[in-house]
């Protein structure tokens, strides 16, 4: 049975079930410590709204169930934070609202469609070194896409070989966006052919551009 993460609450019992080191049909015990986490992905994704335990999470137990103390399905075990490649008491899992959306997906496409621009972003690195401190600045966006219609500028260098900025997206549907991380995060809630109202930073100007989002390529 899938349980309802968003009804979760800090403090609550939860179990993990998994194969840690290879020991399989491992059961450990703890709390939900903290909720709408962000987590990392190797790909780059950031996926949102993820759940915190301290219940033991070791390599092996990513992919199993996190369950609720009725034992539905609250969330997917996919990472742990430690310095040494064990359980720190810092675990994370997808929650089960994602685990919802996604698993037809799967089974119809089998793959993750995610709705997005289709252009280059700039890593929060180089953003900041670009003395961009607030939203995700454009880097690159191909001739063909739906951005490039709409007139999305790109980063580009001047007459004098000097970098003129790009657009910088602050904004999407009036949800702040501070970083790539939180618009990748922020445009994983939408659909593919979503009209999305994007408030952009251009120069000194602010402006409003209203995009339809693409099957984000990988």
């Amino acid at each position: 049975m899938v349980g309802e993460s968003s009804s979760l609450k800090v403090g609550q019992q939860c179990l993990a079930i998994g194969n840690p080191f290879g020991f399989d049909h491992t059961l450990t015990v703890g709390v939900i410590s903290g909720l709408d986490r962000d987590i990392f992905s190797k790909t780059g994704v950031t996926i949102g709204g993820g759940i915190q335990t301290d219940a033991a999470i070791n390599p092996g137990n990513s992919g199993g169930p996190l369950l609720n103390s009725k034992g539905s399905l609250i969330g997917i075990n996919a990472a742990i934070f430690t310095q040494t490649g064990t359980s720190a008491g810092v675990g994370f899992a997808i929650p089960s609202s994602t685990v919802r959306r996604i698993v037809p997906q799967l089974i119809q496409f089998g793959k993750v469609v995610r709705a997005g621009l289709n252009v280059d972003i700039a890593p929060d690195l180089i953003a900041n070194q670009l003395n961009v401190r607030n939203g995700a600045l454009v880097l690159q966006v191909p001739k063909n896409s739906l951005a490039a219609k709409v007139g999305l500028n790109p980063t580009k260098r001047g007459f004098a070989g000097n970098i003129v900025l790009g657009d910088i997206i602050i904004a999407v549907d009036n949800k702040p966006v501070k970083s790539k991380a939180e618009l990748l995060k922020v445009l994983d809630e939408y659909n593919v052919g979503d009209k999305v109202m994007f408030l952009i930073q251009r120069g000194d100007e602010k402006m409003e551009l209203p995009l339809v989002l693409e099957e984000q390529s990988s």
